[in-house]
C-alpha cells in the first residue's frame, strides 16, 4: 500500500484526518479548512480504486456516496452539508447555499466554479489531471473552488473565479489567498500547438506556459498558466501556493 508522506511539494498532510489528504499551510493558517484528497482511503474496487467521488466513471453509486461521506468526515463535516457540481470544462460559476442548492448527489446545474460564504458547507469538485484552484478571502470568509483543465484555462477560469468573489463577496484580489493543486505537469502533458495558442491567448506567454517535449510536440504547463492568470487578476505572488505535483507521475496517489 502506498504511504502518504508528511509533506508533498507545497502541501502537508492534514493531521489526524480519517482519510489521507493534504492541505496548503498558508490557507490553513489563515483559517480555511480544506483538503486535497488522494485516491486512497475509499471503498471502490479497481479500476476505480479507491476514493472515487465521481458518478461519471461507472462506479456504483453507493460506493461513491460512501467515499464522499468519508471525505466530508475527514474535514470534520457531514455528507448532508456537502455540495458538488456537474463539471463541463466551462467557466460558469454559482454560489452555494445549503438551503437552496441541490445536494451532492444531484450535481445540477453544471458549473466549474463554486463559491460559498456559509460556514460549515463543504464544496466538492473532482479532478484527475485538471488543475484544482482554491481562492480564499479570510476577511470576508468566502471561498471559491475551481476546476481548470486546458479548456477551462483557455476560458480564464482563474480570473473568472477572482471576479466572482469580487462581485458576490466584495473581495479585494490583493487580499485573496490562492492555491494551485496537483495536476498533470509540463513533464507529461503533450498537447497540440492549437491548445498552447488557446491557453496563451488569455494573457500567458507561450514560452512560459509550454516547452517542446522529446517528440518535438509542445508540452503544456497548466499550473503556470493558471498562476499567471491569478497574477493578472490581481492576486499577489506571495499569496499563491502551488502543489508542484504531477498527477501523471504520481498515479500511486492521484487519479490521472
Amino acid at each position: 500500500m502506498t504511504d502518504v508522506p508528511d509533506a508533498l511539494g507545497g502541501m502537508v498532510a492534514r493531521a489526524g484526518a480519517a482519510v489521507p489528504c493534504f492541505e496548503f499551510p498558508a490557507l490553513a493558517e489563515s483559517g480555511l479548512r480544506h483538503g486535497v484528497f488522494t485516491r486512497l482511503g475509499g471503498v471502490s474496487p479497481a479500476p476505480y480504486a479507491a476514493l472515487n467521488v465521481s458518478f461519471a466513471v461507472g462506479d456504483e453509486r453507493a460506493r461513491v456516496m460512501e467515499n464522499r461521506a468519508r471525505a466530508a468526515h475527514a474535514l470534520g463535516g457531514e455528507l448532508g452539508r456537502l455540495r458538488a457540481a456537474r463539471q463541463v470544462h466551462g467557466a460558469a460559476w454559482r454560489v452555494v447555499r445549503c438551503g437552496d442548492t441541490p445536494p451532492a448527489e444531484a450535481e445540477a446545474p453544471p458549473a466549474d466554479i463554486l463559491l460559498c460564504g456559509e460556514p460549515g458547507t463543504l464544496l466538492l469538485l473532482k479532478f484527475a489531471d485538471c488543475t484544482p484552484l482554491i481562492l480564499w478571502d479570510a476577511a470576508q470568509r468566502w471561498v471559491a473552488l475551481a476546476h481548470a483543465g486546458w479548456r477551462g484555462t483557455a476560458l480564464n477560469v482563474a480570473a473568472t473565479a477572482v471576479a466572482a468573489l469580487v462581485q458576490v463577496a466584495g473581495s479585494r484580489p490583493e487580499g485573496l489567498w490562492a492555491a494551485i493543486g496537483p495536476a498533470i505537469g509540463r513533464c507529461c502533458y503533450e498537447v497540440a500547438p492549437a491548445v498552447v495558442s488557446a491557453v496563451s491567448a488569455t494573457g500567458g506567454d507561450a514560452e512560459r506556459v509550454s516547452a517542446l517535449g522529446p517528440s518535438g510536440r509542445p508540452h503544456l504547463d497548466l499550473a503556470e498558466a493558471n498562476r499567471l492568470q491569478l497574477l493578472a487578476a490581481g492576486v499577489l505572488p506571495g499569496r499563491i501556493s502551488a502543489a508542484g505535483v504531477c498527477t501523471a507521475c504520481r498515479t500511486d496517489l492521484f487519479y490521472s
